[in-house]
């Protein structure tokens, strides 16, 4: 795959990220984030340090044009970027080495991409419940909205996969 039609595919969802966070709202306990299927589908050859400096600019930018707190994308996305290569290693195992070191779905399988999608939704869901919430709102609300944003975003974070690698 070429490099410009990535790049072109991850500010196309980053703007549509931001779109669905000013205009798109569910509830007040499902939030939509197509932002940790793009770290996740990052190319391998980006290291740990580069991809979180990434994840750090992208949650800033959405951020910035959104109406939600500035950095709070930022702070739940870079420890999604510092895990990445620990989740492919626990999920897809030795089968990136032999598999031209290319993640997609077509190539690893969709239960594969599915477990790896929900542990990378639901590392960043904890850690922007936990900043947004900020010690005051009880825990079950809390938990709750945690729940039903993974539960949501882990489908449409296997469909965004499949957009960026569509082999």
């Amino acid at each position: 795959m070429k490099s410009y039609r990535f790049i072109l595919l991850c500010v196309v969802l980053m703007v549509a990220q931001v779109f669905l966070v000013n205009y798109f709202s569910l509830s007040r306990y499902v939030v939509i984030s197509l932002l940790p299927a793009i770290i996740l589908m990052l190319p391998l050859k980006m290291g740990t340090v580069p991809s979180m400096l990434l994840a750090f600019v992208i949650g800033f930018v959405v951020d910035f044009f959104s109406n939600g707190m500035l950095g709070l994308t930022s702070i739940a996305l870079v420890p999604v970027a510092l895990t990445r290569f620990g989740v492919y290693g626990m999920v897809f195992g030795d089968e990136m080495s032999s598999r031209a070191d290319v993640v997609s779905i077509s190539r690893l399988g969709v239960p594969k991409m599915a477990l790896a999608s929900l542990l990378m939704c639901g590392l960043y869901f904890l850690v922007y419940v936990w900043v947004d919430s900020a010690g005051t709102v009880p825990f079950w609300p809390a938990f709750l909205r945690f729940s039903l944003s993974v539960a949501v975003c882990t489908p449409v974070s296997v469909l965004v996969s499949k957009l960026l690698r569509p082999e």
